[in-house]
């Protein structure tokens, strides 16, 4: 059974990654669980009437159970839900752990906060479960058909790409760009055979193109998604080191700004 946990903001039935959460459920038997955090911050706690303002946001936190049961219901999906008070960082890190998805937004670029410093970058590096993520303006179906894979023969890579089998299995076209090498053989580890462990893992043909090493990794993934109307794009995070790919513009940075798809990361 897929376990999928999405970070729930607002009660809404048409928010978008509650949408996806649902069909992802319906389609794939998964067990759907919706949390909400109550977030609670060690100096905001000092101030006079904060617990009593939390007491009360929790416990309408907690009366939201009804709404997600009924939800779960209508979609004929299995589910929970959860509340948990604190610091939302290590809560969803933590939480996802049991997960083998977790769905949230995209940074918003006007959010005012730099990519690579927003909540969902901190969560990934604070060693999340994969996480599908949704742009802000999106109609919350994901149709599965056309699949992007970025593949390095990394580790991130290789986690992004297991997390995304069960959508990987029901596509009906996928394309690989891959930019692993093998320029030091005797010396580093060959790229991993995917294609063999693809195969092996039930998943349909697939059109592998060569990933440039020149030129910028982010926009060229971007431009590949477009021109073939994906409907997903998978990928490892940060595989450099997170100042360095916001110093020199990574392709993760570009892809967490710009995407106007879902994007299925991992680190």
């Amino acid at each position: 059974m897929l376990d999928v946990l999405v970070n729930v903001d607002e009660a809404r039935d048409d928010a978008a990654i509650i949408r996806l959460g649902m069909d992802i459920g319906r389609r794939h038997r998964g067990f759907v669980t919706g949390l909400r955090i109550v977030d609670a911050y060690p100096l905001a706690i000092a101030i006079p009437g904060a617990l009593v303002v939390l007491d009360a946001e929790e416990r309408e936190a907690k009366e939201q159970r009804a709404w997600w049961d009924g939800l779960c219901r209508r979609h004929k999906v299995a589910g929970a839900w959860e509340v948990i008070r604190g610091i939302r960082l290590p809560i969803l890190a933590r939480r996802s752990c049991l997960a083998d998805l977790t769905i949230d937004r995209l940074p918003s670029a006007g959010n005012g906060m730099l990519v690579s410093m927003d909540n969902v970058t901190r969560t990934l590096l604070a060693g999340t479960s994969p996480m599908l993520l949704v742009p802000s303006v999106w109609n919350g179906s994901l149709r599965q058909a056309r699949i992007l894979v970025a593949w390095n023969s990394s580790a991130e890579s290789t986690r992004a790409v297991r997390a995304a089998l069960p959508f990987l299995r029901a596509a009906e076209q996928i394309r690989i760009l891959d930019g692993a090498c093998d320029e030091s053989p005797g010396l580093l580890p060959p790229p991993l055979p995917l294609a063999g462990w693809l195969t092996r893992e039930g998943v349909p043909g697939r059109v592998v193109k060569r990933l440039a090493s020149t030129g910028h990794v982010g926009e060229a993934l971007l431009d590949e998604a477009c021109a073939m109307d994906a409907d997903l794009l998978v990928m490892g995070a940060w595989g450099h080191s997170r100042i360095g790919e916001w110093l020199l513009g990574g392709a993760t940075h570009h892809v967490l700004r710009e995407a106007n798809l879902p994007v299925l990361l991992a680190h």
